[in-house]
This record gives structure tokens, C-alpha cells and sequence, in this order.
């Protein structure tokens, strides 16, 4: 496998993401309509913030002693560590990422720290299965 393809390569540009100030009610309505179980946070610029998933609602809503419903307008509380790769990083950096990591996903931000892309672990699957078919 080249090490020279990069994550902007192979990256998912068309991406699913959160707002700071999004509800927990309109977070969970994305991550289940989109089958998917985090989502990278951005500002209102493109600004990579941090990430939500599954785990931090839950950990959210049953840490709550809201009642009933009310919890689920409550503003998104999530992860602020932000663990992205560049768009340059090359394909045998991003593998050891997910594995050393156990990640699922990787945001792939520009420069400027802006979200532009995000590399999945069935991406990577992709990438071995068809390079593997076209040398077969």
C-alpha cells in the first residue's frame, strides 16, 4: 500500500456535524436518521470544536435530574478534546491512528483548524479491499 495517499484522498467530504448549540433532542435525531454514532462539533465558522457520540448523550440524559422530556432541550454537552488529523496525513500515519486509538471515526481538518473532511474505519476498509482487488 503507498504510503504517499493522503487523509484529503480518501476523506468523506459530504459531512453530517453538530452545532455547539445544538438540543441533545436535535442531536439524537441525526445520529439516528444518519445510522451513525458521533458526530464531529463545529462552530458557526467551520471551526472543529470537539465531538459528540452516543456514549456522551447517554452519560448526559441519565446523569440529568430533569424530568421526563424536559432533558432533551438541553444544549449538547460533549467531548472538547479534539483528536483530528490533517488533510495531509498520509494513509500509514491514519491506520496506526485507529488502531493505537480503537477510534472509529477521524476528523480531518484544513490548516486553520476548519472541519473538512472525516475518515471512518470502513473508509480504510474500502481502501485495502479495492487496492487489493485491482492487484488481484
Amino acid at each position: 500500500m503507498s504510503s504517499e495517499t493522503t487523509a484529503k484522498e480518501i476523506m468523506t467530504r459530504d459531512l453530517i456535524r453538530a452545532t455547539e448549540d445544538m438540543t441533545i433532542e436535535e442531536a439524537l435525531k441525526v445520529l439516528i436518521n444518519h445510522r451513525i454514532t458521533g458526530l464531529p462539533v463545529v462552530d458557526k465558522k467551520g471551526k472543529m470544536k470537539g465531538v459528540i457520540s452516543e456514549y456522551d448523550i447517554l452519560s448526559q440524559i441519565s446523569g440529568s435530574k430533569k424530568k421526563n422530556a424536559r432533558i432533551f432541550q438541553d444544549k449538547i454537552s460533549y467531548s472538547k478534546k479534539i483528536d483530528a488529523i490533517n488533510e495531509d496525513t498520509p494513509l500509514s500515519k491514519i491506520v496506526s491512528e485507529f488502531i493505537d486509538t480503537k477510534y472509529r471515526r477521524l476528523p480531518v481538518i484544513d490548516r486553520k483548524g476548519n472541519l473538512v473532511g472525516i475518515i471512518t474505519r470502513r473508509d480504510l476498509m474500502k481502501v485495502y479491499y479495492y487496492r487489493a482487488r485491482l492487484e488481484a
